[in-house]
């Protein structure tokens, strides 16, 4: 508790010293000597905490060990001002940071602003990446290869091979669920497939078609999940093959992913804007990096990872923000999210 409080008010303190803060509304809960701490401060406080949190102050009792927790805060603010410390390059420092989130926040990370892009940007948005909307049903298939092209003089041979591994597959699954794997590597003559149990990866009825044949396309696409074909006679070869996978058709109406789009298009517009400020702003500031200072400044090792269940971090010591390191670069508007399949 006295870490996250020494936290907290160092953070208040940092933003105290560049400006006063919102004016208090509502009726006092708590005075004192330069401190006063309203009904509307507290509720706010308290509504930071999670539900599960704020359901512990539901009595007065309770009420009251929540406020004394804000009296400590103030107090100690307090203190820490009297020492000087609201002038802390550090706490100044941590402002300037906390300046460049909101201004990102305020500026570039609010979404509201997507349901006023034009419908026809959507639509063409959805016309250009259909194929992220629209995706035909997909198998994957592991198979026994037998090259043999119709009419070759072997082509009887490897039909009679192809089912006798077919027959051992069946035979053996009921106790092995590696059993084709095992058949593959036994029988399997296509060394490219061989290799990887014979798996073929998922591909879509065309192109199975266009890799494999017409024959082995309908018969994979005929079969559920782990169903083995019979013997499949194609214009190339002669196959056994086993459904490894399926993935389902999908056909997303253009109403159905529109407020999603909206969200991407908008998420990229800010994220220009950002960017062509931020240049504007270097430029206008007329930045000049003298190489030569730079290059004698010199980085330490990153230290070495504590083991696990070693010492927590020192008392009093604010952590980082999540995701950046103390001292990182300013914020940017995260990356368009992907629209959801």
């Amino acid at each position: 508790m006295l870490r996250r409080t020494l936290t907290v008010a160092a953070a208040a303190l940092a933003l105290a010293a560049c400006s006063q803060g919102p004016k208090k509304t509502g009726p006092a809960v708590a005075t004192g000597n330069g401190i006063t701490i309203t009904a509307d401060e507290f509720k706010a406080r308290l509504e930071e905490q999670s539900p599960f949190i704020r359901a512990r102050y539901s009595t007065l009792e309770r009420k009251k060990e929540f406020l004394d927790n804000l009296v400590r805060f103030e107090v100690l603010a307090k203190e820490a001002e009297r020492q000087g410390l609201d002038k802390d390059p550090e706490v100044l420092n941590t402002v300037r940071k906390v300046m460049v989130q909101k201004l990102v926040q305020r500026n570039f990370a609010d979404q509201a602003g997507a349901k006023d892009l034009p419908e026809a940007d959507l639509q063409k948005y959805y016309e250009d990446h259909k194929d992220e909307f629209q995706k035909p049903k997909r198998v994957r298939l592991a198979a026994i290869v037998f090259p043999a092209p119709a009419g070759s003089p072997d082509r009887a041979k490897k039909v009679a091979a192809a089912r006798k591994a077919l027959a051992e597959v069946k035979a053996a699954e009921k106790t092995n669920t590696l059993a084709f794997a095992a058949a593959v590597t036994k029988y399997s003559e296509d060394a490219a497939t061989k290799a990887n149990s014979g798996d073929l990866n998922f591909r879509s009825k065309d192109e199975l078609e266009k890799a494999y044949g017409k024959e082995l396309a309908e018969a994979a696409f005929a079969l559920k999940q782990n169903e083995l074909s019979g013997v499949v006679e194609t214009a190339q070869g002669v196959y056994v093959a086993k459904v490894t996978g399926v993935q389902e058709e999908i056909n997303r109406p253009f109403e159905t992913v529109k407020a999603q789009i909206a969200s991407k298009l908008y998420r990229e517009k800010k994220t220009k804007e950002f960017d062509e400020l931020v240049k504007k702003l270097k430029a206008d500031a007329n930045v000049k990096v003298n190489d030569a200072e730079l290059e004698k400044i010199t980085v330490a090792a990153a230290p070495t990872p504590p083991a696990p269940g070693g010492m927590p971090g020192m008392p009093g010591m604010p952590p980082a923000a999540p995701g950046a390191a103390p001292g990182a670069a300013p914020a940017r508007p995260p990356p368009p999210a992907p629209v959801t399949k």
